[in-house]
């Protein structure tokens, strides 16, 4: 199969769309700093918080388990630190390098596409009023983290997506950026995956059996990967 039969595309959105690991790491520092009164070493952080979920390093900083809704209040401001940080660096706020360019290519050839993401419904709406990703994607059907749906690895998310697009998951090429996107994605029965290690250097895709190849950004796109046999 080539890229051009490939029915849908379905993309991960933070460090597949957009590379700002940096910065929720940084939203994260702060915001425990700001409601322990601790001062976090580099150490602290790469223990901590690095590639950690949310509720583990909440919990580990305040000492005790939290519950849904108080998780959910939580994470919401440590959110609000992360998209100010990003408004305030402009020379980061910026999809990925020749991602606008592949979307452009993916809209015109009339393939549906879609968003299937970790973030909250703050931080999608948040990314599409500055990349302004109304031109290619509908808000409708993308795929964020609720309650209703279980987060990666499970394979909802993408099985979500896929019928936000009406493709059966063998039809469609997932782009994602870390082990536990891709172990969703392939549990899900996508039998097409591109890793982005743009964002993520040390992201290892040994033992997955559908990862076609690896990619630092969509700069790698080119007529090279339209004739790549998938």
């Amino acid at each position: 199969m080539k890229l051009n039969e490939i029915i849908g595309v379905i993309f991960d959105f933070n460090g597949t769309m957009f590379f700002d690991s940096k910065k929720h790491i940084e939203a994260w520092k702060l915001y425990i700093e700001e409601i322990t009164g601790l001062e976090l070493t580099q150490k602290n952080v790469e223990r901590y918080i690095v590639n950690k979920p949310g509720k583990s390093i909440i919990e580990h900083y305040l000492g005790y388990e939290v519950n849904d809704e108080i998780l959910e209040q939580l994470t919401e401001e440590k959110e609000s630190i992360y998209r100010r940080l990003c408004k305030e660096d402009k020379n980061m706020l910026a999809l990925a390098p020749g991602l606008e360019q592949f979307l452009d290519y993916l809209t015109d050839n009339n393939i549906p596409i879609t968003i299937a993401t970790a973030a909250n419904m703050s931080n999608v709406m948040f990314y599409f009023e500055q990349f302004d990703l109304y031109k290619w994607f509908d808000p409708e059907k993308v795929v964020y983290k609720t309650k209703k749906i279980k987060d990666k690895p499970f394979p909802d998310m993408y099985l979500v997506a896929c019928k936000m697009i009406n493709l059966h998951p063998s039809r469609c090429l997932v782009f994602e950026d870390s082990v536990a996107g891709i172990t969703a994605a392939e549990n899900a029965g996508i039998k097409n995956i591109v890793a982005v290690n743009g964002d993520n250097k040390m992201l290892n895709v040994d033992g997955f059996d559908n990862v076609r190849f690896v990619i630092e950004d969509y700069t790698a796109l080119g007529e090279n990967l339209l004739d790549y046999k998938v």
